[in-house]
C-alpha cells in the first residue's frame, strides 16, 4: 500500500521545495488545481519540482474540469506522459475570479487522458448512495478512485479496493480550525495510525493523506505507519 502525501502549491518556491524535500519518506504527492477556486501555481509545475527531486516517486496531479476545455486537457496528458504524472480529474469549487467553462464532464478528461497512455482516476464520494458508488465503479473507465469522504474504513466493504485511494484528512491541533471549515470527515492525528491500517487490511491500494498544510504532524505520523 502506497502512503501518499498532498502537497499544496500555494508555498513560495524555497519553502516548497523544503517540504518535498522533507515529505521524501512518502511513497508519492498529490497536487490539487486551484483549492478551493482560488488561483495558485499550477499542479503540473509542482508536479515537475517533485519529479526532478525524486525520479521514482509517484506524482498525482488532481484537476478541475470546471475551467478547463479539451484543448488544455490534451495538452496536460501531454505533459503528464511526458512526465510520469498520474491525473485525477474532478468538477472542483466554482472559480473565484473568471467564469466556468464546464462542459467536460470529469469521465470525458479521463478518456481524453488515456488516449495518451496516462494513468487517469476518479473521485468517489461515500456520502453517494451504495448502489451509486457501485455503478460508477463499474461504468467508468478510471484506473483509479481517490474515495473522499471515508468515514469509516468498513464502508469499503465489498468494493474493489484494489483500485482505491482513501482521502485522508489529519487533524491536528494547528489545523483544528480550518478542518471545521472543510465540513468533511476528518481523523484526529492519534487515531490515524489505526484508522490507515484499518484501510491497509481493506485492501486499497494506496492511502492519501493531508494534514492541511501541517507537514509536521505528516512527518510524524509517517515514521509510525
Amino acid at each position: 500500500m502506497q502512503i501518499l502525501a498532498e502537497v499544496h502549491p500555494k508555498h513560495k518556491l524555497e519553502k516548497l521545495m523544503k517540504i518535498i524535500s522533507q515529505l521524501e519518506s512518502f511513497d508519492g504527492f498529490n497536487i490539487p488545481d486551484s483549492p478551493l477556486g482560488m488561483p495558485s501555481p499550477l499542479p503540473s509545475v509542482v508536479g515537475t519540482l517533485i519529479r526532478y527531486t525524486f525520479e521514482d516517486k509517484r506524482v498525482i496531479i488532481n484537476q478541475r474540469t470546471l475551467d478547463t476545455n479539451e484543448l488544455f486537457l490534451h495538452s496536460l496528458s501531454i505533459t503528464s506522459k511526458m512526465m510520469n504524472f498520474d491525473i485525477t480529474f474532478t468538477r472542483g469549487d466554482k472559480p473565484k475570479i473568471g467564469r466556468e467553462v464546464g462542459y467536460v464532464a470529469p469521465e470525458e478528461a479521463v478518456k481524453i487522458a488515456k488516449e495518451y497512455g496516462v494513468n487517469a482516476g476518479l473521485m468517489i464520494s461515500m456520502r453517494k448512495s451504495r448502489e451509486e458508488i457501485e455503478n460508477r465503479l463499474k461504468v467508468t473507465n478510471a484506473d483509479f478512485y481517490l474515495v473522499l469522504r471515508l468515514e469509516d474504513p468498513d464502508q469499503l466493504d465489498r468494493l474493489n479496493t484494489s483500485v482505491l485511494i482513501p482521502y485522508v484528512i489529519v487533524k491536528t491541533e494547528k489545523n483544528k480550525e480550518l478542518a471545521k471549515v472543510l465540513n468533511q470527515p476528518t481523523v484526529d492525528v492519534d487515531k490515524a495510525q489505526d484508522f490507515i491500517q484499518a484501510l491497509k487490511r481493506k485492501g486499497v491500494v494506496g492511502v492519501l493523506l493531508s494534514a492541511l498544510g501541517d507537514y509536521d504532524a505528516l512527518l510524524q505520523l509517517q515514521k509510525k505507519i
